[in-house]
Formats: C-alpha cells, sequence, structure tokens
C-alpha cells in the first residue's frame, strides 16, 4: 500500500515543480512496490510534467490492461486532482495535458471538461473552449453547467444570438434556474429584443420576487418602451432593495462631489433621479429627471419623448424647453421648434434671446465646419515597409532595429471565481517591431478628438502602422486594419498648413493622457538616439505640450524647446520631410525595452534600498472612476499603515521615485498605475475596476516588470443596464466596493 506520508511527498513535489526529484523517489518506491498501480499513476503523471508522453502513455496502457474499474476510478481522481494544481498555478500547458489524459480513462468528467473551457479562454482560444463544451453536451446533454459555460463564452464575445440559442435550450431542461434566464434576458436586452426581455424578467420576479437585477433590468424595458408609470413602480422597488449603495451614492455626492468647486453635472442627474424616486415625486418631476440624463447622453429622440410627458403633467421649467429645442433640433423637427421657443420667451427672455442665437449660427456641433478642403486619401499601404519596398526606399528611408518585441504575460489573481474576459490572452504576444522611417512631403493628420490619427503620403496613401485610432486594440486585431481607418471614409480634411524642413514626429493618440504619454510617445525618443539623430538635423518637433507633465519629461529628455512645435486640433501638415519614430509596439501595447527606458530616464539608477511603502493612490479629486465608499476602504488601511497618496500633486519625478519604494500598491484603474512601471519586482499590486470597464493595459506594465497583480471589479449598481443608464459611458463609470475588506484578502493571496 502506498502511506499518506508518501502521497504528502510526491504531490509537495510536484506542487513545487520538482518533477525529477518525484521521478527518483517514485522509482524508489516502486522498487520495494513494482505492482502498485497507484504509484504507476504517479509515475505517469510525473513523466506527462518531464514531457515524456510516450513513457507516460505505455504505463497507462499497461495499467488498462491489468486493473479493474474501481482502481481506474482511483486513478482518474488522481490525475484530475493535480490537473487542477497545475491549472490554480498557471501552468495552463501542463493542465491541458493532465485533463485529456484523465479524460481519456473517465470520458464523463464534467469539471474536467469546464477546467478546460475555462484554460482556452484565457489562452484567447474561445472557438476551442465552445468545441469542449459541445463535446461535453454530446455525451450529457442535459448538463445545466456545461449550458451556463457555453452561453458565457458566446457571450464574452459578443454572440449574443448564439449565447441565446443555448439558454433558450438549456431553459426547456431546468425552466425555473434563475442564473440561466437572467444571462437569457440581458442577451435579449442586447439585441434590444425587448418582448423577449420583458417575458424573461416578469418570469424571474415570479420565481423571485427578491431578485434584485430583475427590477433593475425590467425598468429599463419599460424606459425604452415608453411606459413611464411602470418605470417608476419597477425602479422603486430596485432602489429600496440596495439601501446601503444607494445611501453611500447620496453620501458620497454630498459629502465629496457637492463641495468642489466643479460639481458634477452627471452626478447630480443620477442623484435627482434617485432621490425623485426615493421620496414619491410626481411623475412629471420623475419624467423631467429622466428627459434631463437622457439629454446629456444624447439619447435626444428618447429626451423628447419624456420631457413632453413631464409637460403633460404640468412641469415646466426654462431647462425643459431649452433642451427640447436642442434636442428638437438635433432630430431635425424643426416644425416644433418655434412652439416651444415661444413658451421660453415667456419664462426666461435670456435663455430664448441665446438659444435663439445658437440656433441661428448653426447649433449643431456635429457640423464639421473645420473640414475645408477635399479629401484625397482613398489608399493605403498596411505598414511603412511595404511603403518603403515599393517606392525603393528600403535602403535609404526605413531604418529597423533589433529590439524584443515580444510581450510573455502570466493571468492575474483575483477574487472572482474566473478571470474577466478582458484578460483573455495567450502566454506569449509578439508585438510589431520597431522602426524608424523617413517619409518626403510627407503629411500628419490628428482628428479633433484626438481619437484617429494618420500618416500620409506625398502621393495620399495612408501608412497603416503609423495611423492608429482609439479604442486601443489588441496586436492584429482584425479592426485596427488600415482598410477599416476612419479617414478612409471621411469626405473632408481640415485646412492643410506646409512647413519647410524636417519634422519629427512624436504626435499621437491622446497625447495629454499620461498613460499614453509615457508608453506610446516617450519610448519613440529611444529609437531616434539609436539611430544617433542629432537635434541640429532636425528643424521642428511635433509633440504635444499642453500639460506639466509633459513640459518636464521633455526637459529630463533633453528635447530643444526651441524647436517644439505645439499640436494644435484638428490637424493637417506638411513637411519637406517627416521623421517618423514607429510607437514602440502598438498603441497601449509596450514592449519591455520601453519600460527599461523610461526607468532609465526618469529614475536615472537602479534603487538598491527594498521597497517598503504601503500605498493607496486616490482619484478623490478626479472626474471619473472614483471610488464610491472610499473612506470605508483608508479606515481599513490606514490601520494596516498604508499611506493614501494623490498623484496629481507629485512631479513625475516624485512619481517615479515614490513607486520605486513600494511594497504593495492599491488604487482603482487609471493614469496614476502607469507609475508601475517604476516598481522593483515583486511589488504587489491590486487595481479596482469599475464593472463595465476592465482594461489590461496596466496588468500588461506588471508582466514587464515583474509585479505581482491582482484586480477586483466593483459591484453594479442595481443592474447592468441600470447601473448603464446612470453611466453610459462605462470608461467614466465610479467605482463601488460592496465589501472593501476585499482588499485586504487579496493582498493576503
Amino acid at each position: 500500500m502506498l502511506s499518506e506520508n508518501n502521497v504528502y511527498i510526491i504531490e509537495d513535489l510536484l506542487t513545487e515543480e520538482k518533477y525529477f526529484l518525484a521521478k527518483k523517489y517514485i522509482e524508489n518506491l516502486l522498487e520495494t512496490n513494482q505492482e502498485n498501480y497507484l504509484l504507476k499513476n504517479y509515475l505517469a503523471i510525473t513523466y506527462l510534467c518531464l514531457e515524456e508522453n510516450d513513457l507516460s502513455a505505455a504505463i497507462y496502457l499497461e495499467l488498462l490492461l491489468n486493473i479493474d474499474e474501481l482502481e481506474i476510478d482511483s486513478i482518474t481522481e488522481t490525475i484530475f486532482k493535480i490537473a487542477q494544481l497545475k491549472y490554480s498555478q498557471h501552468n495552463f500547458n501542463l493542465a491541458i495535458e493532465l485533463y485529456y489524459q484523465g479524460l481519456e480513462l473517465n470520458p464523463n468528467y464534467v469539471g474536467a471538461y469546464i477546467d478546460l473551457a475555462h484554460i482556452f479562454a484565457q489562452q484567447s482560444n474561445i472557438d476551442l473552449g465552445i468545441e469542449v463544451l459541445k463535446k461535453l453536451l454530446e455525451n450529457q446533454p442535459n448538463c445545466i453547467i456545461a449550458y451556463e459555460n457555453l452561453g458565457k463564452l458566446w457571450e464574452d464575445i459578443k454572440e449574443w444570438k448564439n449565447a441565446i440559442a443555448v439558454y433558450e435550450q438549456s431553459k426547456k431542461i431546468e425552466p425555473q434556474n434563475l442564473q440561466i434566464l437572467s444571462s437569457l434576458a440581458n442577451c435579449y436586452l442586447q439585441i434590444d429584443d425587448f418582448n423577449s426581455a420583458r417575458n424573461i424578467l416578469k418570469e424571474i420576479i415570479k420565481i423571485n420576487p427578491h431578485h434584485i437585477q430583475s427590477y433593475g433590468q425590467l425598468g429599463y424595458v419599460y424606459l425604452m418602451e415608453k411606459k413611464l408609470n411602470l418605470v417608476v413602480d419597477t425602479w422603486k422597488i430596485l432602489i429600496n432593495q440596495i439601501p446601503k449603495i444607494i445611501n453611500d451614492y447620496q453620501n458620497w455626492y454630498q459629502q465629496e462631489i457637492v463641495i468642489k468647486v466643479n460639481k458634477e453635472e452627471v452626478i447630480k442627474l443620477n442623484i435627482d433621479l434617485i432621490d425623485s424616486l426615493q421620496t414619491n415625486k410626481s411623475l412629471g418631476e420623475i419624467s423631467q429627471n429622466i428627459g434631463h440624463i437622457l439629454f446629456k447622453q444624447g439619447k435626444y429622440k428618447l429626451a423628447i419623448y419624456y420631457y413632453q410627458v413631464s409637460l403633460e403633467h404640468k412641469v415646466e421649467n426654462d431647462t425643459i424647453y431649452t433642451n427640447l429645442i436642442v434636442s428638437l433640433f438635433y432630430q431635425n423637427q424643426y416644425d416644433n421648434i418655434n412652439i416651444y421657443l415661444e413658451k421660453l420667451k415667456v419664462i426666461n427672455s435670456h435663455q430664448y434671446q441665446i438659444i435663439t442665437q445658437q440656433i441661428n449660427s448653426n447649433l449643431d456641433n456635429k457640423k464639421e465646419d473645420e473640414y475645408q478642403i477635399n479629401n484625397p486619401v482613398n489608399q493605403y499601404y498596411e505598414t511603412a515597409y511595404e511603403w518603403a519596398k515599393q517606392n525603393n526606399r528600403l535602403e535609404t528611408n526605413y531604418y529597423p532595429f533589433e529590439l524584443d518585441n515580444y510581450l510573455y504575460l502570466k493571468p492575474p489573481k483575483t477574487i472572482h471565481k474566473q478571470n474577466h474576459p478582458s484578460f483573455y490572452f495567450p502566454e506569449k504576444i509578439e508585438l510589431p517591431k520597431p522602426f524608424l522611417v523617413k517619409i518626403p512631403n510627407g503629411k500628419v493628420y490628428l482628428k479633433k478628438t484626438e481619437g484617429s490619427s494618420a500618416i500620409i503620403t506625398e502621393n495620399n496613401y495612408l501608412i497603416g502602422d503609423l495611423s492608429p485610432e482609439s479604442p486601443a486594440l489588441s496586436p492584429n486585431h482584425p479592426d485596427s486594419h488600415p482598410s477599416k481607418h476612419s479617414l478612409l471614409k471621411s469626405t473632408f480634411l481640415p485646412t492643410k498648413t506646409t512647413i519647410k524642413g524636417k519634422v519629427l514626429v512624436l504626435a499621437g493618440l491622446l497625447n495629454n493622457v499620461y498613460f499614453h504619454w509615457l508608453f506610446d510617445i516617450l519610448p519613440r525618443l529611444y529609437l531616434v538616439e539609436l539611430l544617433g539623430i542629432n537635434w541640429q538635423d532636425i528643424d521642428y518637433i511635433l509633440v504635444d505640450y499642453r500639460t506639466n507633465f509633459q513640459k518636464e519629461t521633455l526637459q529630463i529628455f533633453n528635447i530643444p524647446p526651441e524647436k517644439i512645435l505645439p499640436l494644435s486640433f484638428p490637424l493637417y501638415l506638411q513637411a519637406e520631410e517627416l521623421i517618423i519614430p514607429s510607437f514602440p509596439g502598438c498603441i497601449a501595447w509596450m514592449p519591455s525595452w520601453s519600460c527599461q527606458y523610461l526607468k532609465n530616464k526618469l529614475l536615472g539608477y537602479n534603487k538598491e534600498q527594498k521597497p517598503h511603502k504601503k500605498l493607496y493612490i486616490t482619484r478623490n479629486n478626479a472626474h471619473s472612476r472614483r471610488l464610491i465608499n472610499e473612506q470605508e476602504l483608508i479606515k481599513l488601511l490606514k490601520k494596516n499603515e498604508f499611506e493614501i497618496v494623490d498623484l496629481e500633486s507629485f512631479s513625475v519625478k516624485q512619481q517615479a521615485e515614490l513607486l520605486s519604494q513600494a511594497k504593495i500598491i492599491i488604487s482603482p484603474h487609471g493614469s496614476g498605475l502607469s507609475n508601475l512601471v517604476f516598481c522593483q519586482p515583486n511589488t504587489k499590486v491590486v487595481e479596482i475596476f469599475a464593472p463595465n470597464y476592465v482594461y489590461p493595459c496596466y496588468w500588461l506594465v506588471s508582466n514587464l516588470v515583474d509585479l505581482d497583480y491582482h484586480y477586483i471589479i466593483g459591484e453594479t449598481i442595481g443592474s447592468f443596464h441600470f447601473h448603464s443608464f446612470l453611466y453610459p459611458d462605462s470608461r467614466l463609470e465610479d467605482i463601488y466596493l460592496e465589501n472593501p475588506k476585499a482588499i485586504l484578502d487579496l493582498i493576503l493571496l
């Protein structure tokens, strides 16, 4: 027999990845226990760990020929146990091998299929995850957990109709499964099938009258169906069932937002709606509050309806009439404007004059009057290399660099059951290789919003790998292909400015966002340095120069201020020669060399002291992604000797110095975490996300500089669609943590 102590030692060696020692230990035991099938199983597992698959297969073949069914069950139980261990250690390739070996012996083990699907999803291989779950359903067609996971994978890639088909099938098996029904309702809402969503949500509430999320979703359905009475009744039930989060939200507004000089209208509108629901205001007043939120969101057609309802209920004021007039203008309903202008004139003649003047001067700010020339750009080169090759300029104008361009990613740690789809990436990612190119008579375009840019050749070809747009997508994402660039579909361009001389282009997307500045702009200077270009050889440097952090870093990087050509928006500029260093990798995806370059420039030396500080980075003074119940968390953190810092009051050098001394960092998602690049290896990081905006850029940085990265996602207020009504732009969501102590649990992981 195999003793418990023997098992403990073997599994401990496997846990610590001491596979060779495990092999020797098992072989020694087998000398006196040659027929022990459990030992042989552990030896076969060890061979798999050592990638000696043929030896492992030979052992399992022998075992299958010589043991009974109960013994096979014991073997597979051990295999799956070690597979789960390797899964938890993020040794995915080995876990996959073990799961498949176990399934050969026991093809009915549900947990193996589920874990395999999760592993494939984590590696960004959703198709294989879906295939595994379909295989499970072939074997066990009534397996509800398989349906739940399969539907979730379809949801993760926004294939709502496929998810609906899966959930509808599982609903036939368990018609009262609330998780299935809730997911199904959400999918119907995603495709605006309000009738189907409404029926399912009513069904959920009938099964469980306390299913909070369904009231939020159902109220949204009624909102879109213009059933105000039902919106009010349903959302009243919702907010009455979540008193703590509502109370915390209201207190946060009174204690943090109102006292600021620039109190935020968006939050005030949310609070006004919640207050009107709580205090049983009239339908007219509630309809007015809904109208205000819709107007602020630019949903003018629906805003018009709810404003008109408020007027029908005898609620009228200059704000309603002003917003109605603007909404009608945007909806091109000019015939109705005069009616409300006359009403406004009676209530507020001054506001009447203002809005009349705005209308007469083309109020519609969507009109692109800055665009004055026809756009000749309708063709593209995919890459600068392609342009250089086709124009015989590879030897004279194109300079590639052999720098490390691979990202090696470890999955993040979290207290959530599964990682968020935003972290579904393979373990190794190849980024585009950096280069510098010189384009004679080239042109630079930057949209007014800084969300679209382009480098254009003299003969009006866009160069794809130098012309990124927002949002920043993963490398080789099909939606980032240059054929999809918005400039190719635009009719007009701004008036062109022509400059004599050579212009070094350092402009990019969202230039005044600290993250993009650090990782997309500054490392491009390393390519200029590597090529040995002197500032004397350049006439102008096209670079943003608006913020203090830009001015500070440009001075540190010895950029001659007299050569800086500040950005203006929109930008369309042509020079005798553009000198363009590529992005380090692609937008928001950076290689390790860029991080080391930033450390060398901004820290200037390698710190010897042991990191010792415990920091919480507050965003209390920011305008988005603030922690609503931050004071509750701060009390806990102060008891654990954390410093509370607001990095907005620090210089870049000070931020770099501070974070280089940190051993633990906690922060809501925001630009301050860009400074993780200055941390020392193994610093523990806990990033706090809003529920609908989980963006992995600081996880990428943490991988590049070898940090111990964790994350936690805040709560949805009521339901997804109620929350999204309050925060339609997920990038601006404020964050609520139902259990701030969970942060401390993460730290202890």
